[in-house]
Parts: C-alpha cells; sequence; structure tokens
C-alpha cells in the first residue's frame, strides 16, 4: 500500500497526466470538428518580410508579425505607400525569410543599427526605385556563386555576426509562435535555403510543425548543396526532441535542371531526399514549373505563365541549344515526378520513390502581403511595382499561387499532417475546391460513397501497390471560386521498358461551364508492374490578366501586347501513386 510521500507523489503524477491529456484534447479538437471528415483550408507557405534582404532593399520594413496580421485581414501598406488587404483572409502561413541573411539584415537594420561602412547602402537605398543597387551590392556576392564568402561584416566580427545570425532566428520563432491561434489560424515556423549558383535557383523552403525546431538556421553559406542541408537536418531536428520539418523545393522553373540528381545520388542520399522532400511548389511569382515541351516542339499544354531563368531570352526552344532546354525541362515537376519512377524502378529492395512529391502553390511575395493573388488589384511584384513602366520589365510574373490542403482542423498538428501525406494541391491563385481520388475498382459520384471515403479509396498524395484488371478509376471533384469551370483533365506518367511516357487526357469540358462538378474516368491503358502517377488539373474559363488590367488602366496596351492576355486559372492536385513492388 502507498503511504505518505508515495500517495502524493503519485497523486500529483495523476493530475499532471490529466491536465495535459485535457489540455492536448482541447489543442487538438476544434469546435465543430468531426473525426475522419476533412475540409479544405488555404494558406502560403512562401512570403518574405522585411527580415530578406532582397524584400528589404526595394523599401519592404513590415516585420513577420506584421506579415501574420495582413494575412488575418489586417492592413498593410505597400512599399509605394498604397495600402493593401485581403477580401479573404488566410487559414494558415509561412514567413519564409532568407536564412542566408539573418546576420546582415540584425546588424545593419533593426535592431542593432550598426553604423559600419557595409550597411550604408542597405540603409539608405532600400526603396522601389534604387533597390537594384541593395541587390547588386549585397544580394548578389553573396548567394550567386558555388561557395560564397561571407561578408565583409563577418569577416571583421565574426563573433558578433554568429549572434546576429542566432538573435533574428529567434526573433522569427518568437513572432511566429505569437502569431499561431489554433483553429482561427495557423503560422508554422519557417525559413528559406537560397542557393542561387550562378544564378540557378535551387532554393528549398523549410517548414517545421511546430516550435520544436532546429537550433540553427540552416543557410547556403555553410551548407551549399541540397545533400549537406538534409545532412544538417538529419543532425539537428531530432524526432526525439520532437522535431518534424519539411523541405519544399520551389522555381524549378529558374533551377536550370539543377539539384535533382536521383539518377547519380547515393542510396543514403536518396533516403534523405525521400524523408524530407515530400513536396514540391508548382507555382508562384516568378512563374509557373510545371512542364515544359520536348526540345523543338510547340505544345499549348505548357505554355502558362512561363518564366525561364535567362529572362532577357524568349522562353521559346528556339532561344536556347536542345541540351540547355532538356536541362531545364528536367526540373519542371512533371519531368520530376517521372523521373521519380525512373529512381523507383531502379531502387531494388530499398523500395524508394526518391521523387514522390505532393504538389502545392504559393506567392514567394516579398511585400509581406502573403495570399495577396488577385488578379484585378495586384499591384506587380515589389521588385517593379509602383511604376507602370517599371512593371511591365517583369510583366513575365504573376501574383502568385495557393496551396490548399485537406486536414480535419486548422491547427498545426492537422495542417502539417496533410502536408506530410500530400493531401494537399496548388492554385494559381483561384480558391476552387478540387478532390481527386483513385481506386482499383468502380467508383461513382454517388453522394453516399463520396461522403464516406473507405480504406479502398486512394486519395491524392497517396499510392497503392496493387491492381487489379479493372485499370485505375479516378475520381475528380471539383467546385468554382468566382468563375466558372471549363474544363478538367488528367495528367498519367508512367514507366514501361526503361522509358519516360506522358499523356494528357481531357476528362470532361462544358462550353458554358459549370460551378460544382464531379467525373469519374477509368484508365484501362496501366500494365500491371509499370509505375505510374495520374494527377487532376482543373482549368477556369479564361478571365484577365493582371498586366492586362494595369495597361488598360494607363491606356497602353499597344505598347505592351504581352501585358494585354486573358488566361485560364487552374488547379493541380497532388498525384496518386501505383507503385508494384519492384521484382529483386
Amino acid at each position: 500500500m502507498l503511504r505518505g510521500k508515495s500517495l502524493v507523489q503519485l497523486y500529483i503524477v495523476i493530475l499532471a497526466l490529466l491536465f495535459c491529456l485535457s489540455t492536448s484534447a482541447f489543442a487538438q479538437n476544434c469546435p465543430g470538428t468531426v473525426a475522419g471528415q476533412k475540409q479544405v483550408y488555404w494558406g502560403d507557405l512562401h512570403v518574405h518580410s522585411g527580415y530578406s534582404l532582397d524584400a528589404w532593399g526595394f523599401g519592404t520594413t513590415a516585420s513577420p508579425s506584421q506579415a501574420y496580421e495582413f494575412a488575418r485581414g489586417a492592413p498593410l501598406r505597400l512599399p509605394t505607400g498604397e495600402k493593401v488587404k485581403l477580401d479573404r483572409p488566410l487559414d494558415f502561413m509561412a514567413v519564409t525569410d532568407h536564412a542566408e541573411w539573418f546576420n546582415l539584415m540584425y546588424t545593419c537594420t533593426d535592431p542593432g543599427a550598426n553604423e559600419h561602412p557595409y550597411c550604408d547602402i542597405l540603409t539608405e537605398k532600400n526603396t522601389p526605385t534604387e533597390g537594384l543597387e541593395v541587390f547588386r551590392n549585397y544580394v548578389v556576392p553573396t548567394i550567386t556563386k558555388a561557395i560564397p564568402a561571407p561578408t565583409l561584416l563577418c569577416k571583421e566580427q565574426p563573433e558578433l555576426c554568429g549572434e546576429a545570425h542566432q538573435s533574428q532566428w529567434q526573433r522569427v520563432q518568437d513572432q511566429t509562435n505569437a502569431a499561431n491561434d489554433p483553429c482561427a489560424f495557423t503560422s508554422f515556423v519557417a525559413y528559406e535555403w537560397s542557393a542561387t549558383p550562378d544564378f540557378s535557383h535551387n532554393h528549398r523552403n523549410l517548414i517545421f510543425a511546430d516550435a520544436n525546431t532546429t537550433l540553427d538556421a540552416i543557410d547556403y553559406m555553410r551548407f551549399p548543396s541540397p545533400e549537406k542541408l538534409w545532412a544538417e537536418l538529419d543532425r539537428q531536428c531530432l524526432p526525439e526532441e520532437g522535431c518534424d520539418v519539411i523541405a519544399i523545393p520551389h522555381n524549378s522553373n529558374m533551377g536550370d535542371g539543377k539539384s535533382f540528381d536521383v539518377e547519380t545520388e547515393s542510396p543514403d542520399q536518396l533516403a534523405l531526399r525521400a524523408k524530407y522532400e515530400t513536396l514540391v511548389e508548382i507555382h508562384q511569382e516568378k512563374g509557373n514549373s510545371e512542364c515544359l515541351p520536348a526540345f523543338g516542339q510547340t505544345d499549348e499544354d505548357c505554355n502558362f505563365e512561363i518564366s525561364l531563368t535567362k529572362s532577357s531570352r524568349p522562353a521559346t526552344p528556339a532561344s536556347y541549344d536542345k541540351a540547355e532546354w532538356e536541362r531545364m525541362r528536367g526540373g519542371y515537376v512533371r519531368r520530376l515526378l517521372l523521373r521519380g519512377l525512373y529512381g523507383y524502378q531502379q531502387s531494388g529492395k530499398r523500395q524508394v520513390n526518391p521523387l514522390q512529391l505532393g504538389i502545392i502553390g504559393s506567392t514567394d511575395n516579398h511585400a509581406a502581403t502573403g495570399g495577396f493573388v488577385d488578379e484585378e488589384t495586384w499591384p506587380g511584384t515589389v521588385f517593379g511595382s509602383g511604376d507602370f513602366d517599371r512593371s511591365m520589365t517583369r510583366v513575365a510574373w504573376n501574383p502568385g499561387g495557393l496551396v490548399a490542403v485537406w486536414a480535419e482542423q486548422n491547427t498545426r498538428r492537422a495542417i502539417f499532417a496533410a502536408l506530410k501525406r500530400r493531401e494537399v494541391y496548388a492554385t494559381s491563385g483561384p480558391r476552387m475546391k478540387v478532390r481527386l481520388s483513385a481506386a482499383d475498382a468502380e467508383l461513382s459520384c454517388d453522394v453516399a460513397e463520396v461522403s464516406k471515403p473507405t480504406d479502398a479509396i486512394v486519395p491524392m498524395g497517396g499510392e497503392f501497390s496493387s491492381l487489379s484488371n479493372n485499370g485505375v478509376h479516378l475520381r475528380i471533384q471539383a467546385q468554382a471560386d468566382h468563375t466558372p469551370i471549363a474544363r478538367v483533365e488528367i495528367v498519367k506518367g508512367w514507366i514501361d521498358g526503361g522509358e519516360l511516357f506522358e499523356r494528357v487526357e481531357q476528362v470532361w469540358t462544358k462550353k458554358t461551364g459549370a460551378s460544382d462538378l464531379c467525373v469519374v474516368w477509368q484508365d484501362k491503358t496501366t500494365s500491371a508492374g509499370s509505375p505510374a502517377f495520374w494527377y487532376a488539373r482543373v482549368l477556369e474559363a479564361p478571365t484577365p490578366r493582371w498586366s492586362a488590367f494595369q495597361c488598360q488602366a494607363e491606356g497602353r496596351c499597344a505598347e505592351f501586347p504581352k501585358a494585354n492576355q486573358w488566361i485560364s486559372e487552374r488547379a493541380w492536385t497532388s498525384p496518386v501513386w501505383y507503385l508494384p513492388k519492384v521484382a529483386l
């Protein structure tokens, strides 16, 4: 029998356990939550505040806290002086400031206000009109070299520089955690690893599951390759300490095909890639990364918001040699998914698909205005806004996209779990509600079946390993935002005999469009034993592009014919995969 001190200790343990259980339940169960019942939440996982040098340089001074306030519906003043506000606040967001400049921004701007001459241009020329001088003097020298040299400040005062880096990382965490409001708004601690060797964008956004993060913000200066990034994440982000993180590649349209070398990576590198890189950003303000046509071919399927690394050249194969074009093409999302199938087939007993990527969109907004994607009101990127002629120098850019997740509730745990299982999709801005399901048996649009998914039905982001003689059945559900849906397509990729194939199937279209639809399509061509994937692409009826609104308002569309364009906004679901067991 327990007596005295032992009884008291047991009583305390029981009370603590009950408290933890009750607070955990409170934190994880929002009002109206029903287990197994998911809904769509809208967010942006790629936003920059004034803590990013390239945002600060063009006049953005808003802090991460102010960026989160804007995401929740508060107004914010742009560097041009214009005040803007979201019509529809976001459900979740991550401010992803560049880790490479944490020390510099802390030392030269708030709160350091260092008087060192090295800071002069940074603090005196940070305006929309003079920002290019900041860009040339600080951004280009630090992140476009294969092994970037430290800044002058870090050479002279290495201890101060290290302290500044840690202080800025702590400020980012503090402001992000303070903004998190379970059930109402989710903020994710995050930053960007910004590898840009020779101007090739090989960047990754690191999104942490909760407040348990790496002690250090891992930057490209000290860890100048994806392999070194993953290895350092593996060293610092320990599951036993509650740390979990996703590394999301973006702008593969401007990456020149680099940093996805799955054909030559070691088994350990492939395992780390598969562990951390479970998502890819398909659309943002610097262009779309879905696909490029094969060299010398015209492909309207891939002709949406194209913006290439060499922006001075037209975005056509004629401006590149074949090797350069095909290398760029190899980094686009559709080709990456295909290369993943090849890697899976070659993986033997490891049974690893190194590029099993879910698909998201985000903005890469550099004005601290995440989710500001409306074509009619977007003023242009911060790198060119405030002046019509300056905006037209970035006419190939766009407002960016959004990420939608299917989750049970709006909490860090639920949203991050949806990201990890890839039950997510991207849009180019509109809030279309889209769902893709797959099975190797017949599906229907019957309301009872749709509302009660079973284990036999694979959601977007999922996989199955066996295939019946009935082929693959896909169900696409879509609800329009403000503009009717005009077309639904299935994009299929597969490998057969070591050769990669892709095909686009139009599975639904209607001249007058639709606001709500469900369509079932059967793929009878998939062979048992041949790895494959399918994702849905849902297109709206055409509407004016942001640049058309601007040139029409100025009465200058004749001078800028590329500005006066209409586009079909769209959504891309994460794929479903058929990954049969590899014969050993």
